[in-house]
């Protein structure tokens, strides 16, 4: 069994791309090492970033991806990469290799298993990452930051950060995965991610109760009791989400 260890990035697919067409050598997995539990007697093959000769490489396999597979295929690797599957690397990189192998975008070959697992990945990815633009819920600071704390099924900071830099237009806000420990921070016009383990240090402003007390009237107003459905209730907003909703979450 032979595993290649990269960075989880789409970089890192590229080399490790690179590596296998040039070394013919066909990896049974592809991981970045964090959490990997190998079978025994496993050969690891770890492909690094070694100077501009492995940036000029990548780039050149870059190059032939969007050749091949259109000019979205990059964007769209980047995206199956935030997944939360503990094989998110290696169906990036089996997608990848059988773009190049194809030289052609077989991106509309869903009876192949290799394609249709990574397009439903993605696919995935962007739905919670759509889904989150709605359900995400930001309370204001005493210094006028806003700031919002969830925990995504897959890793969607970055994403979600891009929506909320242009709807906010020059509002200062954070953004905190607890699951993770990642953060996005952003003064209004730019953004920078970051990883942590400590608990924000977040006093509430004195109009946030005010706020929270009209999600929860909201929320109770738009009810019907009559016609009450939890069943397509969990399924518009799943349970997971709620415990960071304030309209949903009990005193």
């Amino acid at each position: 069994m032979t595993i290649f260890v990269t960075e989880k990035t789409v970089n890192g697919i590229l080399r490790a791309l690179y590596y296998s067409f040039t070394e013919k050598i066909i990896p049974d997995d592809v991981t970045d090492g964090s959490n990997y539990q190998p079978e025994l007697g496993a050969r690891f093959i770890k492909i690094t970033a070694d100077g501009k000769a492995d940036e000029t490489n990548a780039a050149r396999v870059a190059d032939a991806l969007v050749k091949y597979g259109g000019a979205s295929v990059l964007t769209s690797i980047k995206v199956c990469l935030l997944s939360c599957k503990n094989n998110v690397m290696l169906l990036a990189f089996n997608f990848a290799y059988k773009t190049l192998s194809a030289r052609k975008n077989v991106c509309k070959n869903l009876s192949d298993p290799v394609v249709s697992e990574f397009v439903f990945t993605e696919r995935k990815v962007l739905a919670e990452r759509h889904l989150m633009t709605g359900f995400l819920r930001f309370k204001e600071s005493e210094n006028g930051v806003i700031y919002a704390r969830y925990s995504p099924d897959n890793d969607v900071t970055q994403l979600l950060a891009q929506h909320f830099l242009q709807r906010f237009s020059g509002l200062p806000f954070i953004i905190h995965d607890v699951k993770r420990g990642v953060i996005a921070v952003s003064d209004g016009f730019r953004l920078k991610f970051d990883r942590t383990d400590l608990a924000a240090n977040f006093r509430e402003s004195e109009n946030e109760t005010e706020f929270e007390k009209l999600w929860k009237k909201y929320y109770k107003e738009v009810n019907v009791k009559e016609r009450k459905n939890e069943k397509q209730q969990r399924g518009y907003m799943p349970l997971r989400y709620r415990k960071f909703m304030p309209e949903t979450y009990e005193d």
